[in-house]
């Protein structure tokens, strides 16, 4: 079955998004690889920004970032902040367009497009983050830190890892000679743990 006309305008729309940005496409251009007419764009779609924001909001990304919730809400929470780091990393690699798009708002439309979702994300994070870490609270064995400020910084790191290495095509894990688990792994015991050896 072949794509729809609104599909392969997107589909032509974020290609030329991605290769060019959003200033540096025009309608003619995406028209052109969508195969369409000037006529078949505005039937579907009333400006370039409208496309953009479709791109944007069809995304699964945030189904994607609902799916490690429940890491965090282990017990073991956040002993298995390895595991954590390793499935943001995967999303990140498996949404890579998406978040490509994304940097192309901040860019282009100073977030305008996505602040809502990130000031969403960040006031979901502060108002779970004292539950998520109440067991350890309770337990008086978390350092004097707002949990919100802890939870923020593991997923950020991780986040902004991934974010880097799908930006430039590298990969820091196979630079040094360790696959995406073992990376995530040993950023985790920095995290909890520190650099410096210590006695026990």
């Amino acid at each position: 079955m072949e794509p729809s006309i609104h599909d392969r305008i997107l589909a032509a729309a974020k290609t030329l998004f991605l290769a060019n940005g959003f200033n540096g496409s025009n309608l003619r251009d995406i028209a052109k690889e969508a195969q369409v007419s000037m006529g078949g764009i505005y039937h579907h779609f009333g400006s370039k920004e409208e496309i953009y924001q479709a791109l944007l909001n069809s995304n699964e990304v945030p189904i994607a970032f609902a799916s490690i919730v429940g890491l965090f809400r282990d017990p073991v929470f956040p002993e298995n902040l390895g595991e954590i780091g390793a499935k943001i990393f995967d999303i990140v690699e498996a949404h890579r367009d998406f978040f490509k798009l994304l940097y192309i708002d901040v860019l282009e439309f100073q977030a305008r497009n996505v602040n809502h979702v990130i000031q969403s994300f960040r006031k979901s994070i502060s108002q779970q983050s004292v539950a998520l870490l109440k067991h350890r609270l309770d337990a008086g064995d978390m350092a004097e830190v707002h949990p919100a400020i802890v939870v923020r910084c593991m997923f950020d790191l991780f986040l902004n890892f991934g974010l880097e290495e799908v930006m430039t095509g590298g990969s820091f894990a196979a630079d040094i000679g360790l696959t995406e688990r073992q990376l995530a792994d040993q950023m985790a015991r920095v995290i909890l743990y520190g650099a410096m050896r210590r006695d026990p």
